[in-house]
């Protein structure tokens, strides 16, 4: 701004022209300028003419700077912004999560052959990648975790067991059944019924051969419950192939197994008789006797009634059919000997000689084919043959009956007295306790060391809580077999150490 806008050409009288537009502004052209030290308190009539032009003028000049600077900065920037690259786009913000929607963890993924520490942006700049963020919220425990949290806290919480593996049934999934029962029956493994629901639940998702598995798991365990060996075989049957040459024989080897691991319990009873009538299905007469031979001499409960069941099957059935062919044989052999010698005898006749007697593995005279007098003669002589065979066949087992109901006599005043055979964590009765000690020292002093350990392992089960039954195992048979098979047991069953200490 020149000095001729603000005064008028007359330096003498300094009169302001009023005429500039400076004057014809609203003053702000007059404000001092805080940069250079001035306040608005000086009148014009205190200013020199002198220091106002000069004021003035170094005020034009720094105005002018100013512009210059302001220029050149703009003109720099507009240089910048053509030539820098562009900075990444700042990505959307994400969306709001959804309330109903559990929130999923972030992660970064790294593609095959990529590094995943860097990956690489827009602008084809790498990006360091940022540290794994998840932002999983943690959900309440489910029902399962708090009923498995509960039987871990407490072990010996049978109840809490039981709910637990009811709870199980119910779950879609196999893996928390087999994580349920596998623990359970690390603390009670004698409980049979639930080796039967972990296999159903097992064969229930498609699993048969691991539900094979764990029939055998806990057959290995209790092997003296019939129960279980009863749902085995069952199993077996339902998932063999009728058409395999193969399936007959893998079960008979399944009830071998069963009867000679359980077949001498006192109630054993129902195993034997679904292997007879398996046996039966098959019209194997012969191996339904070479059973019921076995089954006469051991003393059980339904003793009596398995006689007479024999008794039937020999009188329904022909001996040929029914009798091994070495047995068979034989016998024809010494009745025919014995009816020939009776013959002889009365007429006062020599014996016949061997060579006349009829062979054992022909069939009987046929009526049929011979004259009417004679096949009267036969067929006399071949009903009474049939008779003596079938009479000599009971005979011989009648012996073998008789000596087992002795046994049996001795015994059923103790197995009466059994209430409960099975194990169970509630407390037995002290008659009950009483009884098994006398019935022990009874099987120990008359019985066969086979029947004692036997019985000694039907004891174990329903007093497996019991310590001095244990203890009374392992001293009536301090043998290092026994030693290490009631061991091995007890581990199964006492989890303190003291008793473990107490029995080794």
């Amino acid at each position: 701004m020149g000095d001729t806008e603000l005064f008028n050409g007359d330096p003498v009288s300094l009169m302001l022209n009023t005429e500039s537009a400076v004057m014809e502004s609203n003053g702000d052209a007059l404000l001092p300028d805080p940069a250079l030290g001035q306040t608005g308190e000086w009148p014009l009539d205190q200013v020199a003419p002198d220091a106002l032009n000069n004021m003035v003028a170094n005020a034009n000049q720094e105005s002018s700077q100013q512009k210059t600077v302001e220029q050149v900065q703009i003109t720099q920037l507009r240089q910048d912004q053509n030539t820098a690259p562009a900075p990444p786009e700042v990505p959307p913000p994400p969306p709001e999560p959804d309330a109903t929607q559990p929130e999923q963890p972030i992660t970064l993924e790294a593609k095959d052959g990529e590094d995943a520490s860097a990956q690489p942006g827009e602008d084809g700049m790498e990006i360091e990648a940022q540290p794994e963020v998840s932002t999983y919220i943690h959900s309440e425990p489910s029902e399962f975790d708090k009923l498995y949290k509960g039987c871990e806290e407490n072990l010996e919480d049978f109840n809490g067991w039981i709910y637990l593996l009811q709870f199980v049934e119910q779950e879609p999934s196999v893996d928390p059944v087999r994580k349920a029962f596998d623990h359970f029956f690390l603390r009670y493994p004698y409980c049979y019924g639930y080796w039967k629901k972990y296999a159903d639940l097992e064969k229930k998702h498609g699993n048969i051969q691991i539900a094979e598995e764990v029939y055998r798991r806990g057959l290995q365990v209790i092997p003296l419950s019939v129960d279980l060996w009863l749902h085995y075989m069952t199993f077996i049957k339902e998932n063999s192939d009728p058409n395999d040459p193969e399936t007959e024989g893998r079960i008979r080897a399944a009830y071998e197994h069963a009867v000679l691991a359980a077949g001498t319990d006192f109630r054993s009873d129902r195993l034997w008789e679904s292997y007879i009538n398996w046996e039966i299905e098959l019209t194997k007469l012969a191996h339904v006797t070479a059973i019921y031979d076995r089954l006469l001499g051991i003393p059980t409960q339904l003793y009596s009634q398995h006689f007479q069941k024999f008794k039937e099957h020999v009188q329904n059935n022909h001996p040929k059919h029914f009798l091994a062919e070495e047995e068979f044989v034989q016998l024809r052999v010494e009745l025919s000997k014995a009816s020939l010698s009776a013959m002889g005898g009365e007429e006062g006749e020599a014996s016949v000689p061997p060579e006349e007697l009829p062979p054992g593995t022909d069939d009987l005279p046929d009526p049929a084919k011979m004259g009417q007098t004679e096949a009267m003669k036969s067929c006399l002589y071949r009903v009474t043959e049939i008779e003596n065979m079938r009479h000599k066949v009971i005979e011989v087992r009648q012996e073998i009956f008789n000596h087992n109901e002795h046994e049996v006599s001795k015994r059923w005043a103790f197995e009466e007295a059994i209430k409960r055979p099975y194990f169970h964590v509630k407390s037995l009765e002290k008659t009950q306790l009483q009884n098994w000690k006398e019935y022990l020292d009874f099987e120990i002093e008359n019985g066969t060391p086979e029947r004692a350990v036997v019985l000694f392992e039907r004891c174990l089960i329903a007093c497996a809580l019991y310590e001095e039954f244990w203890i009374k195992g392992m001293a009536s048979f301090a043998t290092p077999d026994m030693a290490a098979e009631f061991a091995q047991l007890l581990r199964c069953i006492v989890s303190t150490p003291s008793t473990l200490q107490k029995i080794i």
